[in-house]
């Protein structure tokens, strides 16, 4: 993928690619490999997010907009 300039606060299009360790989802953007907390069950999917910390090559985000969050018994709110 190509080099993107990614700060915080932006707003992306991410595809979930796996799931984390923590249960987060795991998607990148240009060089980086970005953790999206609320997204574990969403693997394959492409969602916005806003990317919420960064850090040289990592960074994190959270669901941005109307998305829904899933909570521990698979029940999914809304936003």
């Amino acid at each position: 993928m190509a080099e993107m300039d990614i700060e915080e606060g932006m707003e992306l299009d991410i595809k979930v690619e796996a799931k984390g360790a923590r249960g987060e989802g795991i998607g990148k953007a240009g060089n980086f490999v970005i953790f999206i907390n609320y997204a574990k069950t969403r693997i394959g999917n492409i969602y916005k997010v806003r990317i919420t910390k960064l850090h040289r090559t990592f960074g994190y985000a959270e669901l941005a907009g109307n998305a829904e969050k899933f909570i521990g018994n698979g029940s999914i709110i809304e936003l």
